[in-house]
């Protein structure tokens, strides 16, 4: 009988001993933009970013609204494959972005001289890695770009070269950061731009 005693008490405390599972903290959500009032709640997709894209102090969530894409997973249905930049705020109307599957979203602060915050997108295809990168912000009358898209590489992307920058020497530009198509190495140049 001792032993049966003994038996259970090394059976409780080695289960006891067991490693038990852990709650990991859910992740933070990214910060809104400083200035911006917060807005209703709506549900969120994935892939959203926010900030004050119109300028008038209070942040929205804008989105990628991607095309269907058929069985094949090489064509879209219905042909057309065109993304839709949408946001939270229905004033906002869609942006229609062409030859789009998809694509990562970006916000940039503070780029010119007003509160109005832009976005920049990445475009997603079927294949390759040669795509022109949009930036822009919503004006009155819809979405408008802030430059001309320009070239990147997904190489560009591996190296986190960050896009489009404020051109502190040059008020009013911007520094874009394209891959030249003309390189065969994938070469990243800086350009100063006039922002819009």
């Amino acid at each position: 009988m001792k032993h049966v005693f003994l038996w259970g008490s090394l059976l409780s405390l080695a289960v006891a001993c067991e490693p038990q599972p852990t709650r990991q903290p859910a992740a933070a959500s990214p910060a809104p933009h400083p200035s911006a009032k917060p807005i209703a709640r709506v549900r969120i997709p994935e892939g959203t970013v926010q900030g004050d894209f119109d300028g008038d102090g209070t942040a929205e969530y804008v989105w990628l609204v991607p095309p269907e894409v058929d069985s094949t997973e090489v064509n879209c249905v219905g042909g057309a494959c065109t993304s839709y930049l949408t946001s939270s705020n229905p004033a906002l109307r869609p942006y229609a972005l062409e030859t789009a599957i998809g694509g990562t979203l970006t916000v940039y602060h503070h780029l010119g001289a007003s509160q109005r915050d832009y976005v920049g997108i990445a475009p997603e295809w079927f294949m390759g890695c040669w795509s022109r990168y949009f930036v822009l912000t919503y004006r009155p009358g819809g979405w408008q770009l802030g430059v001309d898209p320009f070239s990147t590489h997904c190489d560009q992307w591996e190296q986190d070269t960050v896009a489009i920058a404020r051109d502190s020497a040059h008020p009013g530009h911007v520094l874009i950061h394209y891959t030249d198509m003309a390189a065969e190495d994938f070469t990243v140049r800086t350009k100063s731009v006039p922002l819009r």
